[in-house]
């Protein structure tokens, strides 16, 4: 059940939730026509905000990115200002080509934020090509439209699509591109633009109509916001080294807790002996591991970093017994864990059979525990004391081992 809530929290189910749900909207036809009008304006708004958050966050790609939809809304909501005529060809045409061209342009440059020289340039592509996009749309011809109109796919592949052959292979590339390059990286600002990429195809390749290109515009700019905030919150509240929430993420937690909760503070036994022999690099290995054990700890137990090698395991339960049962089991699978040290030595590929393979050496490591319920008329960083004066009883007490108060 944990594993299934943890699916449907990723990034990805979220935002293909996002645009499914679009998609069954549009479909069933739930938004009036008249109502676009002011999606219109909320895709603009949004939009706008999404922009003012890229740059907040120095997020060049997102930004230069959201300045697409913004300029296909505005040839839409203003189409006899920015040109003579604005055809229905030359819109679903050109919009998903300049769409396609300017993702992949734009993505596969690195993120080194927006006042860089690679924030200029990625800047100036997107403009370049947005430019290129007006002055097609401008002059579009029925030359221009016969050439893009060419049989490229096979006829069977034809009837899936209304943009024609070249716009459909040149967006399939784009996407395949951004999304097994988007699998390489952790932060959701570099997963938002195939989600993006994706609300802003569907419309061009698929339906063709005006209200729908405004509809995915918007849930466009929702994701990238989401993504923008994310990553935000990430940076703040969660530690980047081992990956579990850090000291001011307890602190918020501390302020939504009711009256029945334990805290369990936890120590790595002799950590300063993995920094002081082996270098801080096996440190921070050795933190990464113990965190990773730490997360699975029963009974709705959330882990924290205290700071430095010590940890906060926080319950919504006052249950001494159950609590305590977690706490052991996770103490005894990281004494049976142990940690193995990489001989500097060893070849960086496996030995073949029959060659003297290097000696792995293993490294005893233990936690030690300290474990309280909260009490009447005392707060949490008063229990988080008793909790870790009980640690100190368990450190004196031989370590590897667990003490309640």
């Amino acid at each position: 059940m944990q594993r299934f809530q943890e699916l449907l929290s990723t990034f990805h189910t979220l935002c293909l939730g996002a645009i499914v749900l679009g998609v069954l909207i549009f479909a069933a036809g739930l938004i009036p026509n008249y109502a676009y009008y002011f999606v219109l304006q909320s895709t603009f708004v949004f939009l706008i905000i999404a922009l003012g958050l890229s740059i907040y966050f120095n997020k060049s790609k997102l930004f230069v990115l959201l300045l697409f939809p913004l300029f296909f809304n505005l040839a839409l909501a203003f189409p006899s200002t920015l040109f003579t005529k604005l055809s229905a060809p030359a819109f679903w045409y050109i919009t998903p080509l300049a769409l396609s061209l300017g993702y992949l342009f734009i993505y596969a440059l690195q993120e080194r934020g927006l006042f860089s020289s690679f924030g200029l340039l990625r800047s100036g592509i997107g403009l370049a090509i947005l430019t290129s996009s007006f002055l097609l749309l401008k002059n579009f011809s029925p030359q221009m439209q016969k050439a893009l109109e060419s049989d490229l796919l096979h006829v069977s592949l034809k009837a899936l699509f209304k943009a024609p052959d070249f716009v459909v292979i040149i967006s399939l590339i784009t996407l395949i591109f951004i999304f097994f390059v988007s699998l390489l990286f952790e932060v959701n600002t570099q997963k938002a633009p195939f989600w993006m990429l994706c609300a802003q195809l569907i419309p061009t390749l698929w339906i063709q109509d005006k209200n729908s290109f405004i509809l995915f515009s918007l849930i466009a700019s929702l994701i990238a916001i989401a993504a923008l905030i994310h990553d935000a919150y990430r940076m703040a509240y969660i530690d980047t080294l081992i990956g579990v929430p850090g000291r001011r993420a307890l602190e918020e937690s501390f302020l939504r807790l009711g009256s029945r909760y334990s805290i369990a503070m936890v120590d790595i036994d002799h950590f300063k002996k993995f920094n002081d022999r082996f270098g801080h690099d096996v440190g921070d290995e050795v933190l990464k591991l113990v965190a990773t054990i730490l997360a699975t700890v029963k009974n709705r137990g959330k882990v924290y970093r205290y700071g430095g090698e010590e940890f906060t395991i926080l319950f919504h339960s006052t249950k001494q017994e159950e609590c305590v049962l977690a706490l052991e089991e996770i103490r005894e699978k990281i004494f049976a864990r142990g940690f193995a040290i990489r001989d500097k030595s060893r070849p960086e590929k496996a030995p073949k059979k029959g060659e003297k393979q290097t000696s792995i050496k293993k490294e005893r490591l233990s936690v030690s525990i300290g474990f309280a319920i909260s009490r009447k008329n005392k707060t949490p960083h008063e229990i988080v004391k008793l909790a870790d004066e009980a640690l100190y009883k368990a450190k004196e007490s031989g370590r590897n081992c667990l003490i309640s108060h």
